[in-house]
């Protein structure tokens, strides 16, 4: 009976490319934690403080040069998938680097007309935080490129090597410069290891993208899609995908204007404990996606239902234990980065703890953008982005990084419960 059992779990694909799936994000976040105690111990608190203020900021530019891409390109490969037509995706790849290119050229152009005074205002006439925001236009359309590229290997199958590049590759120019720049160099150069390796990044995804389409059934029929069909599908997606970031990039700026860079890099370990949650929901999604997308094209609600209750357990069964962990043993785990960042508890149980909660939803994120309901989600994303935005305004001056936590916590928890019961009245009946 039991060797039965075990037999059907490893006959249950989902459960499998969930499980490896997860590996690998478990790898990846111990690559980003042993990469950020090395860092910690090694370097100045104001450096990593930058580095964090220009990894959010890279984040959220990212976020608006995407357009939203890097979700939509999962909807239209599911929607090819079920429509028989599997290699319609590359033309669809191919556009979106198009509107890749004029989303990062509009962008550069703004930045560059924009007086440089103005910009200094928003980091107290830091020359330094300048010159980092600076390379991120740079680089801008090799690091949305590089986005694009992850998520586009989802989309063809090729989910593990995709989880290896988001979760590890990502951070091998950080941490060979790290390593570097101990015995050679200005330690502020970190942050440009970091930036420029997306260039070497977007270079190799890119290829293997290239080499599977050279693999695909060259008789089959192209995709009739304009840039426009794709900006309608994937900018409500972007819209959403930015609500989020902003949440952080908020937190990180006003703590960056009203205390010091020391501060930021307290908060940021802190909300790395809080994605270890974040990442086991990401892992489910990574799977359930391409499948959701597929089940809605072909209006096939009873697979679709009994896909969602199996990542919500799975997800509440791995994050409610871990979140439990992290609770108990957070100060320990903090001052390993380094004794001032035991400073970071108070904040990382807040925000865990609502992490934790939102884990009871699902995947509600991933189901109404691939449900065709991700107007609806981005409107609930804005509302709660503007009360996050305010929330920070009001407590972050008086309390730092409590403020700061309370102000993310309450946004995260306010979409999910809104988003759940939008989905209970529109999908699920």
């Amino acid at each position: 009976m039991y060797y039965n059992k075990i037999a059907s779990l490893f006959k249950n694909k989902f459960l499998i490319n969930t499980l490896v799936t997860l590996s690998l994000r478990v790898l990846g976040v111990l690559t980003l934690f042993i990469s950020t105690l090395f860092i910690t111990n090694n370097y100045d608190n104001k450096i990593v403080g930058e580095y964090e203020i220009v990894r959010v900021f890279l984040v959220v530019l990212g976020s608006i040069g995407l357009i939203g891409m890097e979700h939509s390109i999962l909807y239209f490969a599911g929607k090819n998938r079920s429509l028989g037509n599997e290699s319609g995706i590359k033309f669809v790849y191919y556009k979106m680097i198009q509107l890749l290119a004029i989303s990062s050229i509009i962008l550069i152009t703004i930045y560059l007309l924009t007086p440089k005074n103005f910009i200094l205002s928003f980091y107290n006439n830091d020359e330094i935080t300048y010159r980092n925001i600076t390379n991120c236009f740079v680089i801008l359309f090799f690091y949305v490129l590089t986005l694009l590229n992850t998520e586009m290997l989802r989309a063809i199958n090729f989910i593990y090597i995709s989880e290896i590049f988001r979760n590890t590759l990502k951070f091998l120019p950080l941490i060979l410069g790290s390593i570097v720049l101990l015995y050679y160099g200005d330690p502020h150069w970190l942050i440009n290891f970091y930036l420029y390796g997306f260039i070497v990044l977007s270079i190799i995804t890119t290829s293997i993208i290239l080499m599977h389409f050279r693999k695909m059934n060259k008789s089959s029929p192209s995709t009739n899609i304009f840039l426009i069909d794709i900006f309608k599908t994937s900018y409500p997606m972007a819209i959403s995908g930015l609500c989020f970031f902003l949440m952080l990039f908020f937190d990180v700026m006003l703590l960056k204007k009203y205390h010091s860079s020391d501060e930021v890099a307290y908060y940021s370990i802190a909300v790395k404990m809080f994605t270890i949650l974040s990442m086991v929901i990401v892992a489910i999604n990574i799977n359930v996606a391409p499948n959701i997308a597929e089940y809605v094209s072909s209006n096939n609600n009873f697979e679709l239902k009994k896909i969602l209750r199996k990542s919500q357990k799975i997800i509440c069964l791995i994050n409610i234990p871990t979140g439990l962990f992290l609770i108990l043993f957070g100060k320990k785990l903090l001052s390993f980065f380094g004794e001032n960042y035991v400073n970071a508890y108070s904040a990382m149980v807040i925000i865990v703890i609502a992490q934790m909660i939102a884990s009871l939803f699902g995947s509600i994120a991933i189901i109404l953008n691939m449900a065709n309901k991700q107007h609806l989600f981005k409107n609930i994303l804005l509302v709660s982005t503007f009360i996050n935005l305010s929330l920070n305004i009001i407590l972050i001056p008086s309390y730092a990084m409590i403020g700061a936590a309370i102000s993310l916590a309450i946004s995260l928890l306010l979409w999910n419960f809104i988003s759940y019961y939008y989905y209970k009245k529109t999908i699920h009946e």
